[in-house]
């Protein structure tokens, strides 16, 4: 089966984690990045878990809750999804079957047959996010696929394109014919790539002007 990489706005979502070892931990941390809202539910939580929940609380922003117990089927109530990340084989197949009964999109970590939905590996900088996923057949080509990837893409890319999207607005409300944006945008992300990422707002002026100029110029 080959899945489709949907891209969705899951900020302020709750999510169930249940298991609290280093797996659970490696998603709760990419999950948090996303700002979603995470209940963790397992008996014997790991030191990690807890020092990521005091490490969050400080900011004041309670996005996760920890709940030191076995996994109940209610559990799953008034959650968006769920990744069940436990160390038993029953447990993980049970939650998959309970939640697919309740229409819960589920993720169980290493057994893609027991998921409705695929954690890809992820590379993130900003609003820049790129996924790797083999199918849930090899995590571990998708993390050597990550590294050479993430090799060939500048620090700064996260950054450009903020600043590419921050002035959108601009570029289409200056430079009306669809091509001359184009050109924009790659002389803005050229000049860019020239200067590792340091670019102003006076070239970004600069270059909206010469295809303003260009367009007055053809209607003369």
């Amino acid at each position: 089966m080959t899945y489709f990489p949907f891209y969705v706005d899951i900020s302020n979502q709750n999510c169930l984690v249940v298991g609290g070892g280093k797996i659970a931990y490696r998603k709760i941390k990419i999950l948090l990045e996303f700002n979603v809202r995470i209940k963790i539910i397992a008996p014997g939580i790991s030191r990690q878990i807890y020092d990521l929940e005091s490490e969050i609380n400080k900011k004041h922003l309670k996005k996760i809750i920890i709940i030191d117990r076995e996994f109940e089927d209610g559990d799953i109530d008034d959650t968006d999804f769920v990744i069940a990340a436990t160390d038993n084989e029953h447990l993980n197949s049970h939650i998959s079957r309970l939640c697919k009964r309740n229409n819960k999109m589920v993720n169980v970590v290493d057994v893609k047959e027991e998921c409705s939905f695929i954690f890809p590996a992820i590379i993130k900088m900003k609003e820049m996010v790129v996924g790797i996923s083999t199918g849930g057949n090899s995590p571990a080509m998708a993390a050597q696929i990550k590294k050479e990837i993430q090799k060939n893409i500048p620090d700064y890319y996260g950054e450009l394109i903020e600043f590419l999207g921050e002035n959108r607005d601009y570029i289409k409300s200056e430079v009306s014919d669809s091509g001359d944006r184009k050109k924009v945008y790659d002389e803005l992300i050229e000049l860019a790539n020239l200067h590792k990422g340091n670019i102003t707002g006076q070239d970004l002026v600069d270059i909206v002007n010469k295809y303003k100029m260009k367009l007055n110029s053809d209607v003369l």
